[in-house]
């Protein structure tokens, strides 16, 4: 008998795992990385590629989110005959309904270069010639401009230039070393910020996209933005122009969504399904 219990809640607490397992995974957003355009001027090698592949890897390493997979979404491109998707951000919207998934990662790579690393000015610093042996020959550097999407209302979430640089030993080396640093500034910044949006409102309570998985948790305070126009310095986007509408307050965290209530609302606005929460 006390055998028969033993294995009974063995099988019950894997199962219980197995759930828990499984509701985590639901939770997760679902996340397109699309083309990438290549402005930079630099032709020796697919950087927009390279670059993709890197913002994939990035993604798929922090755990949050489910990736489609590239292959997946270059047949959707080719069945729908979309072109320069890359600064088209409606067909980007549209690519990712398709796909099933929440958001979409698009941009354009805006600077790839490869220098020769000054190996004579390292050895000196050092102190002796000896130094330049281990000094990689080349440094790569790139930079590029990233819009985060989302795909149900359309709404851009943000819009950011980020920057990577790495030396090496060959072009391909500090190429793809660079371009492993930008992907994880972008990540950082997702990281860092409440990618959510309003997916209901009530008269003194919202409903937004963001479950436990999201990091958030029973008495957060969240600010709700509109985002507006991008911020272009030096004809790169820095950042997104926002309206502030209010601020909610987390009452409930379930799986896959909360339940917030309206703490304030600034006057002339009102609270949108669709507009962005974030930490305040």
């Amino acid at each position: 008998m006390k055998k028969f219990i033993g294995k009974t809640l063995v099988f019950w607490a894997l199962m219980a795992m197995i759930f828990n397992a499984v509701s985590v995974e639901a939770a997760k957003k679902s996340v397109a990385v699309l083309q990438l355009e290549n402005v930079s001027g630099y032709n020796a090698a697919n950087v927009a590629d390279i670059m993709a592949e890197e913002l994939t890897v990035a993604l798929l390493n922090s755990g949050r989110y489910n990736v489609v997979e590239r292959n997946q979404i270059s047949n959707i491109l080719k069945e729908q005959g979309f072109q320069n998707i890359a600064v088209n951000p409606n067909d980007a919207v549209q690519v990712g309904q398709l796909a099933g998934v929440n958001y979409s990662v698009i941009g354009k790579v805006t600077l790839a270069t490869i220098v020769p690393n000054d190996s004579n000015k390292v050895a000196s610093i050092l102190g002796g010639s000896t130094a330049s042996k281990f000094v990689d020959p080349y440094k790569g550097k790139v930079s590029v401009d990233i819009r985060f999407v989302d795909n149900e209302t359309g709404a851009l979430i943000f819009a950011k230039s980020f920057e990577g640089s790495k030396s090496g030993n060959t072009n391909a080396d500090c190429l793809h070393g660079a371009c492993k640093e930008a992907a994880e500034n972008f990540l950082k910044e997702l990281s860092g910020n409440i990618m959510g949006r309003i997916a209901e409102v009530s008269d003194k309570e919202v409903y937004i996209d963001l479950g436990a998985d999201s990091g958030i948790r029973k008495g957060d305070t969240l600010l709700i933005v509109r985002e507006t126009d991008p911020i272009v310095i030096n004809d790169k986007i820095v950042g997104m122009k926002t309206i502030t509408i209010g601020k909610v307050k987390v009452t409930e965290v379930n799986a896959e969504y909360s339940v917030c209530k309206i703490d304030k609302v600034e006057k002339g606005n009102n609270i949108r399904k669709g507009d962005v929460v974030k930490r305040g």
